[in-house]
């Protein structure tokens, strides 16, 4: 009896050992897993270091080779402002129905400045005989002085007409394609407008651009953007485009394929700075990253250091950004290849401090 019992306790013994066994063999790589994690948190993980309220990322070379972190030298731009605006291509239409309607009334002035000289006349010769011994009758020289004073009636209300014309243009095209009509200047111009040799085109151009708008822009059509169209300064527009934010002013273009209504784009090159203007740097795509609304680039300050600064982004570039030499100087070392981990760790690191405190 004992020899059995002392049987059954040593299989016992055997299986928990091999349950042991089995336990430690299949269990050895998370365990050793858990031991390489541990270890490279220990040796590999970045470190935030706050100088002077300013957040520095700090990266070993080794970490920094093995995360694929890449920088290069920031250049200076030679700075060539682009600003795409937009423009629409206006109906002349109701211009010309304007036109044509103060033409015709100037016309009728004329006959009517004409018709009261006659009756002016007249009414002084019928009183000159009405007051020498009443050669003619109190009554004839009557009805004479009420058509003279119908005739001076008609002729103000008539001069009112066209003031108000006068204003509607003024008001809807400007001062200067007024004087088109009105004075005959820029002739020439305004008879290309009229046989359809020419457009008028509404440019609306950005807020941030010179006080003196460019004498030629180049527009292209939207859809079309490789055709280009030269167009010629002519004034100041008296409204604004609600769509669009910015200054507006009318263009010539001596072309009728741009379509009535169409809606192009106007681009501008500002250049030729004088040698006193801002310093610019060209800022690389690759190295933009893009949080809470606002770009930012991180700038390589040491060995090991790496800050992350914002950027505008009002003048792209065909590779990227143009921005002005401020926080960011020309030679610094940009990273264009592994930002967005480096902000990536950067938060991991704040939210780590926040929970710590």
């Amino acid at each position: 009896m004992k020899n059995k019992l002392s049987a059954l306790l040593i299989v016992q013994v055997l299986l928990i050992l091999i349950l042991l066994w089995l336990l430690i063999y299949f269990g050895r790589d998370e365990f050793n897993e858990t031991n390489v994690d541990n270890n490279t948190s220990k040796i590999s993980q970045p470190l935030l270091v706050s100088n002077n309220e300013i957040n520095f990322i700090t990266l070993s070379a080794k970490i920094q080779k093995n995360s694929g972190i890449k920088t290069q030298v920031v250049h200076s731009s030679n700075y060539k402002k682009n600003l795409t605006n937009y423009a629409t291509v206006l109906n002349i239409d109701i211009l010309i129905e304007q036109k044509n309607r103060f033409n015709e009334i100037k016309n009728q002035i004329n006959i009517l400045t004409n018709e009261l000289d006659k009756d002016k006349k007249n009414y002084e010769r019928f009183k000159f005989l009405n007051d020498d011994n009443k050669n003619v009758s109190d009554k004839a020289l009557q009805e004479v002085r009420v058509a003279y004073e119908n005739t001076k009636i008609k002729l103000l209300a008539t001069q009112e007409l066209v003031s108000g014309i006068k204003q509607n243009i003024r008001a809807q095209w400007g001062e200067t394609i007024l004087s088109m009509i009105d004075k005959g200047i820029k002739k020439e111009l305004f008879e290309f407008l009229l046989e359809d040799k020419a457009r008028i085109v509404k440019v609306t151009l950005a807020e941030n651009t010179s006080n003196e708008p460019p004498k030629n822009i180049s527009l292209a059509l939207i859809d079309s953007p490789d055709e280009k169209f030269l167009a010629n300064y002519l004034a100041e527009a008296p409204t604004l485009d609600k769509s669009l934010k910015g200054k507006t002013f009318f263009y010539i273009v001596f072309s009728n394929k741009l379509r009535i209504d169409s809606k192009v784009i106007a681009n501008l090159v500002m250049d030729n700075l004088p040698s006193n203007s801002d310093r610019y740097l060209a800022i690389p795509k690759e190295a933009v990253i893009w949080n809470a609304g606002q770009a930012w680039v991180y700038i390589k300050t040491d060995e090991n250091k790496f800050v992350r600064k914002v950027i505008e982004t009002d003048n792209e570039s065909p590779n990227g950004w143009v921005i002005k030499e401020e926080e960011i100087k020309e030679n610094d070392l940009i990273v264009i290849n592994g930002a967005q981990l480096l902000l990536s760790e950067e938060f991991k690191y704040q939210i780590k401090n926040e929970n710590d405190d």
